[in-house]
C-alpha cells in the first residue's frame, strides 16, 4: 500500500501546485505558461507566478512542451473525459495540461466531506461504468508498520488494462475541514505520440529472492500525529519506529496498535504495562518461525510517545 501511495503522491504533486496558484489568483479565469502558450501581462506579478508553477520550464524528454490552463471553479471544457464528482462536493478548480502533439490531461480539486473509504467507494463505482477498475493487486512485497500521518489518506488507482487511459485518486484528511481529494486523468495517446508508460502497468515483480513482508501497516487513532523514524524490511528481522504526538498513555495507544495486529492474523503471546512503558510480544502468522513484539515508551517530551514494531525469525527464514 505505502508503495501505490507513494505513486500516487507523486501523481498529484503538479495538481498541489495547481491549487496553490488557484488560491493565489482566483481572478484569472485562465493563465498560459510555457513556450506553446501566451504570458501574463508583465504588471500582475502573481498571475506570471502562478502560471509557471503549472508549467514545467523545461520540454519532455521527447522535446515537447506543455501548455497548463487553470479553471477556477470549474471542470476543463472539451477535455475528452467527464470526471465523476461525490454529491455534495466543492468543486475547487482544475487544470488542464496540453503537451504538444498529445491529447490533454487534467487534475481536478475537489473538497468532499465524510470518510475516505466512502470517497473511493464512490469512484468505485461510478469508475466502473465507464470501464475503468483498480488494477490488480501489485506482486511485490508491501512494507508494513507505522503508516506516518503526513501524506495521503487514502489512495487509489483505475485502470484500463495496463496501459492508458488512468484515472487516479488521492485523498487527504484535514482538521476541521473537508477532505482534500484530487483526480487526475491520463488520456490514451495515439499512435504517434510518445508514451512514458502507465503505473497500471504489471510488468516486472519482485525479485527470486525478495523476503515477504511481516509488519502489517499500523495506523494511529484520530487526531494523534503519527511521524515514521525510521524502518527496514527483508532479511530475518524487520522493524519499524516512529513518533506520535499525543496525550494519550502509552498503554492506549499499545492497545489501539495491538487491536490493528490482532486483525492482521498476529497472535498476542504476553504483554504488560509499567509506566511508562508497554509493550506486548506476539507469534507472527505465515511460515517460518516468526515472532513480534510492540513497544510504546512515554518520552520525557511532553505528549511524546517512541514506537517500535519488530519482527524476527531465529532461525533466519
Amino acid at each position: 500500500m505505502r508503495t501505490v501511495l507513494a505513486v500516487l503522491a507523486a501523481i498529484t504533486l503538479l495538481g498541489v501546485i495547481a491549487l496553490t496558484a488557484v488560491e493565489v489568483v482566483p481572478r484569472v479565469a485562465e493563465m498560459r505558461g510555457g513556450s506553446q502558450g501566451g504570458s501574463p501581462a508583465a504588471t500582475d506579478e502573481l498571475a506570471e507566478l502562478a502560471a509557471r508553477l503549472v508549467s514545467p520550464p523545461y520540454p519532455g524528454p521527447d522535446g515537447s512542451t506543455q501548455t497548463a490552463t487553470l479553471h477556477p471553479g470549474a471542470l476543463p471544457p472539451n477535455a475528452g473525459f467527464d470526471m465523476p464528482m461525490p454529491p455534495g462536493s466543492h468543486l475547487v478548480g482544475s487544470v488542464l495540461r496540453q503537451r504538444s502533439g498529445a491529447n490533454p490531461s487534467f487534475d481536478v480539486v475537489l473538497d468532499v466531506s465524510g470518510k475516505a473509504d466512502d470517497i473511493t467507494s464512490f469512484y468505485e463505482r461510478e469508475l466502473a461504468k465507464l470501464g475503468l477498475v483498480p488494477p490488480p493487486a501489485p506482486q511485490q512485497p508491501q512494507p508494513g508498520g507505522f503508516v506516518g500521518s503526513a501524506g495521503p489518506a487514502l489512495g487509489k488507482m483505475f485502470c484500463k488494462g495496463d496501459a492508458l487511459p488512468y484515472v487516479s485518486i488521492t485523498v487527504f484528511a484535514r482538521s476541521n475541514a473537508p477532505n482534500d481529494v484530487r483526480a487526475h486523468y491520463e488520456p490514451a495517446q495515439g499512435a504517434g505520440s510518445t508514451f512514458f508508460g502507465s503505473p497500471c502497468s504489471q510488468r516486472g515483480g519482485p525479485p527470486p529472492a525478495a523476503t515477504a513482508g511481516r509488519l502489517p501497516p499500523l495506523r494511529a487513532p484520530d487526531g494523534v500525529f503519527l511521524q515514521s523514524t525510521g524502518a527496514s524490511f527483508g532479511g530475518p528481522r524487520q522493524q519499524s519506529d516512529a513518533l506520535a504526538n499525543t496525550a494519550k498513555s502509552a498503554a492506549e495507544l499499545e492497545s489501539f496498535f495491538a487491536q490493528q495486529l490482532a486483525a492482521a492474523g498476529w497472535t498476542r503471546v504476553a504483554g504488560a504495562v509499567n509506566a511508562p512503558l508497554a509493550f506486548s510480544t506476539w507469534k507472527v502468522p505465515g511460515d517460518g518461525d516468526w515472532h513480534g513484539v510492540l513497544i510504546v515508551i512515554e518520552s520525557p517530551t511532553k505528549d511524546r510517545r517512541s514506537l517500535m514494531l519488530r519482527a524476527e525469525s531465529a532461525t533466519g527464514f
